[in-house]
Parts: structure tokens; C-alpha cells; sequence
């Protein structure tokens, strides 16, 4: 067994570490975000999700000591890379009742061992079953709220197009609804790991062989990507147009910046392609009868509508962040700070104009920034008490090659920034990035070192109909290569 690797002290820079929840992982972060991410962008994600998460753990169980105080409880920041704290939501689901760490691992976080639970904080049998009353009850408004804020987001998209428009105001708006859809997102995603662990429990029982129709019941009713991948952009803001962008790099063309979040844009003729299968309420039609195909298509639609609100909610973020790729330079500018700057700077700090001297804090978190870019972190670390970081064994397991989204498919191994064949191709990726996605519904399939059960690029796949293998071993796989792959098994095989 190997010796923990140690990467010396969190740096001013950082979030505090939790004072007991200490091992975090960049699992899920790591599928759509870029490795690191400029103060101003941290604060368009990381706090408004620490907020969302608090107000949905509350809202089950009430307030709680181990949520509150001034350090972040369900996120971190070490070296202006982004973590979410692993402990914290493997502490969410032991209190979820039926469920554990590792059914968060499987779903969001590759596979890697989720830490312990503390047992002592677990919720007893009573909070627990009401924490998933309260939730449920909370899903099912859901769509509502989401397509009001929708609303509401395309009022801000167009009032930030035109110009002379109050910055400071307009800031202030974007920041409430960023946090709306953050809380959405946060919701919706929490809610689909005992979602889908209790979907799956049930159709166990109630059908004959489960596993022949799982792939058609996790293939989501149409979700959002499709209508905005169909959508012309005409514009810097127009409503598709972040999917061109880095999700969550606000700063990408900042020179410190560019080399993490840096993305190909992917130009396509707008094809589309027919799809053959059925829906899943008719294939399940077909198959079962009375009091089975009633229990089967009432959880199945529970679950696909969930999961639509989680995409849902997803992309109206990046679009809300969209819109500050045009307010952070006009926030800049009415506070006299250089262009070129202000990614070193909070919205907060913009927005609020906070008494000092803003031009001494950029100066001074410059010189923090370009140190902790030069620190080389691992996907999974633990923060000791005096505040070192460690690489946990967790960190040294390898992740095996898992199918996500089912069905098979063989073409030509295709990188997404290389030209797209005229034969049936392959995307071979490391992540679900904005160059990827244009490409899935052109695809036969699609391999990625990164991903999981429920993450980003899994949920895709399925709504494209297309197989996917998650956690494979893409250096590999030459470009140009035949592959062939099944989204069930995991298998990925190259052809001589």
C-alpha cells in the first residue's frame, strides 16, 4: 500500500475545509467544468450551490450544526480547483432511508469508495422517511417554478443585449435568478440517486426480466438539449449559445485562464437525424398489462420527469452564466478596474463595491492565483486538521469502464476536435465538454475517461438514443481506429 501523497497547506485563496467533512472529490466537477476556475467564475458556482444545497438539506431535516457556520459544507475551492465534499453528500444519503454513500458514488462520483458516514449524524427512521415526503412534495412543483424562471431568464437575456442598460441592476437580478436555478439543479439532482435506487428495486419485482427494458426506461422523454441544440444562434446571448462556451469558465478568454477552459467550437450543417425507437411508456405498454404496467410507468415518469428538470434547471444556469460573460467586463468597467482584471475579483466584490481599494485585492490574489495554478492536484483529496492536503487511497482506485446508457454501436474512433467521417463514427472523449455535445446526435456512440450513472454526458446519451462507456481507458483508443461498444456492459473492444 502506498504512501498518501502530501501537497502542502490550503492557501488564503481557498474555502475553508469543513471542520469534519474532509474528503472531497472533483468526480463530478470534473465531467463539465474546467479544472480550474477563475475567482469570478468560483463565485458564480461555488456559493450559490453551497446556498441551494443548504436550503434543500434544511428543508428535509430542519437545520443542523454540522450545515451552518461560515466555512462550506458541500463544496471547496483549494487551489481555484473545485471540489464538492464527497463526505458531506455520502452524509445526505445514509439519512435518506434505503440508500448510502456509495449510491452517490455510482451516480456522480465514477465509482470511487464513498468515505464512512458518521454514524451519530445519521437522521433517525422518523426524519428520515418525512425528509422524503418533504422532498418529493418539493419535486413535484418543480416544473412550475423551473418554467417561470425561464421567464424570467429570457427577459434578462434580452434586456443585456441592449445597450445603456444598469449594470450594477442588472447584476443584482442575475445573481437572484442564478441562485434560483441553482436551487433547482441542486434539488433535482439530489433527488434522482433514490429515485432511480428505488425504480430499480421496483422493477425487480414487477417484471419478469428488468434488465431487458432498463434501457428504454432510462431514456428520458425529450429533455432540453435537444431544443437547444435545433436553435440558430444569432447572437452573443441568444439562449443556445453558452453551448459553444465553456459551462462554467466565465473568464475563457483571460490569458491565466484560456489553457483550462479552452474549447473547440463545433460547427454542424443541422442535420437531423431520424430516431426508431419506441418511447418508453410504449414499449412498457406492450409488455405489461393492469395493476404491473401502472406501477412501472408511474415511476418511470417520476423519474424522467426529475431528471428533465434536473437538465432543465442545468442549462439555465450556464445560460445565466452566459449572460455575466457580458456583465463582468461592464462591472469592471464601472468600477475602473482594467479589463484584464477582473476575473480576479468576486461578482460580489463588483456588484457591492466593498469599501478598500479593489486594484490592491486584484494585485494581491493575482500572485495567489498563478501559485496555486502551478500546484498539481489529484481527483480526490482530504484536508487534515492543520489544513494540508493528502491524496486519499480512495484516489488510487481505478475506476473500471461502466455502460451507462445501453445498446451497442461500432465506427470509427473520432476525437471531438477532428473532423467528423462520412461513415458511422465513435466520439472518443475525455469529458462531456462543449465541443462534445453538438456531435451526439450525429454519433453511433460515445467513450469518455469521465462520467457516471447519472452525470451529464450519460443522461445525453440516452435521450440520443446512443450507447455510452464511461470510465475507459481512452488513451488507448488511437483516432481512426473501428471500435466497437455496448453502453450495458462497459465493453470496449478494438478491431484489428
Amino acid at each position: 500500500m502506498r504512501e498518501p501523497k502530501r501537497l502542502g497547506v490550503v492557501g488564503p485563496l481557498d474555502t475553508d475545509p469543513h471542520p469534519v467533512f474532509r474528503t472531497y472529490s472533483a468526480g463530478n466537477f470534473g465531467e463539465v467544468a474546467p479544472e480550474r476556475l477563475s475567482p469570478f467564475s468560483w463565485s458564480l458556482v461555488g456559493p450559490p450551490m453551497e446556498a441551494a444545497t443548504r436550503r434543500m438539506t434544511t428543508k428535509m431535516w430542519g437545520e443542523r450544526a454540522w450545515m451552518s457556520g461560515e466555512f462550506f459544507t458541500f463544496l471547496g475551492y483549494f487551489k481555484c480547483r473545485p471540489y464538492h465534499n464527497y463526505s458531506a453528500y455520502g452524509q445526505i444519503a445514509a439519512s435518506v432511508p434505503g440508500i448510502d454513500a456509495d449510491d452517490v458514488g455510482q451516480a456522480y462520483f465514477e465509482g470511487v469508495p464513498a468515505p464512512e458516514p458518521y454514524e451519530a449524524l445519521v437522521e433517525n427512521p422518523l426524519i428520515k422517511a418525512k425528509g422524503v415526503v418533504t422532498i418529493a412534495r418539493e419535486v413535484s412543483l418543480a416544473i412550475v417554478r423551473i418554467r417561470n424562471l425561464e421567464e424570467c431568464l429570457f427577459e434578462l437575456e434580452a434586456r443585456a443585449c441592449e445597450a445603456g442598460f444598469d449594470v450594477r441592476l442588472l447584476a443584482s437580478e442575475a445573481l437572484s435568478l442564478l441562485k434560483s436555478c441553482w436551487y433547482e439543479h441542486i434539488l433535482s439532482t439530489t433527488a434522482l440517486v433514490p429515485l432511480t435506487s428505488y425504480q430499480e428495486r421496483i422493477l425487480k419485482r414487477v417484471c419478469d426480466e428488468p434488465e431487458d427494458i432498463v434501457a428504454l426506461l432510462t431514456r428520458p422523454d425529450e429533455l432540453v438539449w435537444k431544443r437547444l441544440h435545433r436553435l440558430t444562434t444569432t447572437g452573443d446571448l441568444n439562449s443556445a449559445d453558452f453551448l459553444n462556451h465553456p459551462f462554467y469558465e466565465v473568464a475563457y478568454r483571460h490569458p491565466l485562464w484560456a489553457k483550462y477552459s479552452h474549447r473547440l467550437q463545433v460547427e454542424s450543417d443541422g442535420t437531423e437525424l431520424s430516431e426508431s425507437f419506441l418511447a418508453p411508456a410504449d414499449a412498457i405498454a406492450g409488455m405489461y398489462k393492469g395493476v404491473r404496467y401502472r406501477v412501472i410507468a408511474g415511476v418511470t415518469k417520476t423519474v424522467a420527469e426529475t431528471m428533465a428538470c434536473r437538465e432543465h434547471s442545468k442549462s439555465m444556469v450556464m445560460r445565466v452564466l452566459h449572460v455575466f460573460r457580458i456583465l463582468g467586463p461592464a462591472l469592471a468597467a464601472a468600477q475602473s478596474i482594467p479589463d484584464e482584471l477582473w476575473p480576479f475579483l468576486t461578482v460580489e466584490e463588483l456588484v457591492n463595491a466593498p469599501r478598500g481599494n479593489l486594484r490592491e485585492i486584484v494585485e494581491d490574489r493575482v500572485t495567489l492565483c498563478e501559485e496555486a495554478l502551478t500546484v498539481v492536484l489529484p481527483e480526490n483529496i482530504e484536508i487534515l486538521p492543520d489544513g494540508e492536503i493528502i491524496e486519499p487511497m480512495a484516489a488510487a482506485v481505478r475506476v473500471q469502464p461502466r455502460g451507462v446508457s445501453g445498446g451497442s454501436a461500432s465506427g470509427i474512433a473520432v476525437r471531438p476536435e477532428e473532423d467528423v467521417p462520412d461513415e458511422e463514427f465513435i466520439i472518443v472523449c475525455e469529458a462531456a465538454d462543449a465541443d462534445v455535445v453538438p456531435l451526439l446526435r450525429f454519433a453511433s456512440g460515445v467513450v469518455s475517461r469521465r462520467g457516471s450513472a447519472m452525470s451529464h454526458l450519460a443522461i445525453l446519451c440516452r435521450e440520443y438514443g446512443i450507447p455510452c462507456v464511461v470510465g475507459a481507458d481512452i488513451d488507448s483508443i488511437p483516432s481512426g481506429a473501428v471500435i466497437a461498444i455496448n453502453g450495458g456492459t462497459g465493453k470496449v473492444k478494438n478491431h484489428e
